[in-house]
């Protein structure tokens, strides 16, 4: 049997890790210091591509997820007030928040809080029988796994009185900012770090009542109390984020005193009743890992890079990571897929993780040099207008959710290269070239099915048309003699139909195929028939393996 893959932290980038693990039947164990789930909501937005991850982890899951979402009304837009019952100066609109439609996606995205999403995603980890989840356990050292030679992962585990040796056949470091695997394997971070620090309080009032018709994702105040308050529910649920000088970060300064006069000031109700759940602090840095693979130890989420709040990008970010590594990693502790598969997750990975680290901060400075044009304190001379135009991106994140172009060994060039944008962060086109992620199109009778949905079942996926024997040859002795997981699919047949759109986005013919991999990206694309071999070695090359 599979030696469980070891999982530290216990967050939604750990729990991902687990449930794509277990798509692949590899087991797991999610060790988490916590001694319970974190009440705290700290994120809220789990964006459309997640959300597209989502539904391979079983049927509950992306419904679950559904059922949580904040009412219509409450992503957009962003607001600028004096307090909330007196003056709006102004407003930005984030579309970006309610997802680009069935034209580009299947998913919908949640706008929710991280506890709820956490619940979610453990009963979802505990239906496969394949997830240990251990909550209450630290990690106290790394044993082995680092070294480039180590063919396993041990730790020391530490829980109550008690302590434990584990060893896995790999390891993912999921645990956090502060992550200790990170700093135990001695990985530095590049980037600028506490460039804010914050007081994060979760608390429920009845705010809906005051606010008519101001709902919005964002409500920044700048009066007696400045910083944003965040809806959580639309039910009574808030989250607001003070932003403090270093001096004034200090949990034990922000009692529920304070923080009650606070929510009070920023809405302009000094009698509102305030019930403060909890109070956290956080510093926003822009650091990306100076390298994500190390042997056996795998970096993932905060872990491995922290971005700004502005897009909701950092698990997101994390999320889509995590999803980009899990079936590599999978297969490689399976035996199917070489190392050389597993260092393709720093390739593709990193480099975007620094674009969108980046981007994602000077989308912050331009949302508070918007909001400091607007609230009349801004500088010398500048307009709200003059920079409205390079904030708007803020609200349109699809280049980063969806416009990521991999090359790396996992992926093999066909010469061509998709349509170009004039912004990579906001604007998006599908392109079913190798390295971008696999188009979602409508097929089946009445447009039922998403192709999105034909890549959940936990391995490759071929997709071809009715002139394509060739590669469903392929297809059969790739399984017969390389225990590749591969699943087939005959654009066309039965319960499949299209009316020609499929092959027009994907760029083939009925004779062409496309190779997609576990995560949804493009491996290979054949635009028209060719010889069975072709598809054959470009998987074995992407798997790092001999021919059979």
């Amino acid at each position: 049997m599979t030696q469980p893959v070891i999982v530290v932290g216990a967050g939604p980038v750990g729990l991902g890790t687990s449930l794509e693990l277990a798509r692949f039947g590899v087991p797991s164990v999610v060790l988490e210091q916590r001694p319970a789930p974190s009440t705290h909501p700290k994120t809220r937005n789990f964006n459309t591509r997640t959300m597209e991850i989502t539904r391979g982890w079983g049927s509950l899951a992306y419904p679950r997820f559904r059922a949580v979402d904040t009412p219509p009304g409450w992503k957009s837009p962003i607001r600028f007030f004096d307090n909330v019952t007196s003056r709006e100066f102004g407003h930005l609109d984030t579309a970006g928040f309610e997802g680009p439609g069935p034209a580009i996606s299947p998913a919908l995205p949640v706008m929710s809080s991280q506890d709820r999403l956490e619940a979610i995603l453990r009963d979802a980890a505990a239906a496969t029988g394949l997830v240990d989840l251990r909550l209450g356990h630290r990690v106290t050292a790394l044993l082995a796994g680092s070294a480039p030679t180590d063919d396993h992962a041990t730790v020391r585990v530490e829980t109550g009185d008690c302590e434990y040796e584990l060893t896995g056949s790999a390891l993912v470091a999921a645990d956090g900012v502060d992550s200790f695997v990170r700093n135990a394997i001695g990985v530095p971070l590049e980037g600028p770090q506490g460039i804010h620090h914050f007081v994060n309080c979760y608390f429920h009032a009845d705010l809906e009542s005051h606010l008519g018709d101001r709902k919005g994702v964002l409500l920044y105040v700048a009066g007696s109390a400045a910083g944003v308050l965040q809806p959580l529910d639309a039910r009574g649920r808030w989250l607001c984020q003070i932003t403090v000088q270093p001096d004034d970060w200090d949990r034990a300064k922000w009692g529920d005193e304070r923080v009650t006069a606070w929510v009070r000031a920023a809405m302009g109700v000094d009698d509102l009743e305030v019930d403060v759940r909890s109070v956290g602090t956080w510093r926003m840095n822009v650091t990306v890992a100076e390298r994500f693979v190390h042997g056996r130890v795998v970096l993932c989420g905060d872990a491995a890079h922290q971005f700004p709040p502005t897009g909701g990008l950092g698990v997101n970010t994390g999320i889509q990571g995590m999803h980009n590594v899990a079936w590599k990693l999978a297969l490689h502790v399976l035996g199917i897929a070489d190392h050389s598969l597993l260092d393709t997750y720093d390739d593709e990975r990193r480099g975007p993780a620094r674009r969108t680290a980046d981007q994602s901060y000077e989308n912050f400075q331009n949302v508070a040099r918007l909001g400091a044009a607007i609230y009349g304190f801004g500088e010398q001379g500048l307009s709200a207008d003059a920079i409205l135009t390079e904030t708007r991106r803020y609200g349109n994140h699809l280049g980063v959710e969806f416009g990521t172009r991999y090359s790396s060994a996992a992926v093999v060039p066909d010469g061509t290269t998709p349509p170009t944008v004039a912004d990579d962060y906001s604007d998006y086109i599908q392109s079913a070239t190798p390295g971008c992620r696999a188009p979602h199109v409508w097929i089946g009778p009445d447009h039922a099915i998403s192709t999105v949905d034909l890549f959940t079942s936990g391995g490759f996926t071929l997709l071809t048309g009715s002139d394509g024997g060739t590669w469903l040859d392929a297809v059969a002795e790739l399984r017969r003699n390389l225990r590749i997981p591969l699943a087939a699919y005959t654009i066309g047949s039965v319960g499949l139909d299209d009316d020609g759109t499929f092959f027009e986005t994907y760029g083939i013919d009925t004779g062409g195929a496309v190779l997609v991999r576990p995560d949804g990206y493009v491996a290979w694309r054949s635009s028209r028939g060719g010889p069975a071999n072709t598809l054959v070695d470009a998987l074995i090359t992407i798997l790092g393996r001999n021919q059979p």
